[in-house]
């Protein structure tokens, strides 16, 4: 007779999250005053509840927390709103909030994100002055982040939730937040900073809008005759080790042919 062989049962391979936070200042006095005018700016919409903000429509929870005045919150908005180029009179109403509300939720997609960008928007019109992407470290005013979600489309994302210049002490130019969407981040040696910012923000742009099945060593240029570039997995990652802008699902290293 031959021998009994035990069935193994693979186990279930879990698709990767991210845990987005938004920082959100705002004027409220109290708890009780943040809850009203989320519920009367919303129509209902939303609702907050002990640590819960709810969309019950939509079925989105996310967490969120109401924290006192912050005296380094001026500074913080300060360094993250160079790329959106936030205005003086906006950070001088930064420094004036009365307290502070940090939202967090299981994005790692582009659906995902897209819900709590509008859960952020809802604070917002509650009575928030600006929003600070945690995760990616980019602030707006709260007029931007209006009109991204007024016209919105998906690609608006990238422009709510990454930060494609960013330069280390080699030289090298990445990009930090597309865990925020699902997608790996990127990152080029060797090349001009304004090239190597539009070569990552294009192939940011073009992950999101085309959706395309990209594998390791394939090629990658931003017209037929532009320089190509080979994409391979970058494994040291220049975040990582870092709980909130590491990114679980990777990096992408564009090199030159």
């Amino acid at each position: 007779m031959w021998p009994f062989k035990k069935k193994t049962v693979q186990p279930d391979i879990l698709p990767i999250t991210f845990t987005t936070i938004i920082c959100i200042p705002g004027i409220w006095n109290t708890w009780d005053e943040f809850i009203l005018s989320v519920v009367a700016s919303t129509n209902g919409e939303y609702l907050a509840a002990g640590h819960i903000l709810m969309n019950a429509k939509k079925e989105r929870y996310y967490t969120i927390e109401f924290c006192e005045h912050d005296e380094r919150m001026q500074e913080s908005f300060k360094y993250a709103g160079m790329a959106t180029r936030v205005t003086g009179n906006f950070l001088e109403q930064i420094g004036n909030h009365k307290h502070v509300i940090y939202i967090s939720g299981q994005t790692g997609s582009l659906e995902e994100a897209e819900y709590i960008a509008f859960a952020a928007e809802a604070i917002l019109k509650a009575g928030g002055i600006g929003i600070k992407i945690e995760t990616t470290g980019k602030a707006f005013e709260k007029d931007k982040w209006y009109s991204m979600l007024e016209s919105f489309k998906e690609s608006n994302l990238y422009e709510m939730f990454v930060v494609d210049s960013i330069v280390n002490e080699e030289g090298s130019v990445y990009s930090c937040g597309m865990q925020n969407l699902g997608y790996k981040d990127t990152i080029t040696s060797g090349e001009e900073f304004q090239t190597a910012a539009n070569l990552i923000r294009i192939f940011g742009y073009y992950q999101i809008v085309d959706k395309p099945t990209i594998q390791n060593s394939q090629t990658f240029s931003t017209s037929i005759e532009s320089t190509k570039y080979r994409i391979t997995e970058e494994l040291n990652q220049p975040y990582k080790g870092d709980e909130q802008f590491e990114n679980p699902f990777g990096m992408w290293r564009l090199t030159k042919e």
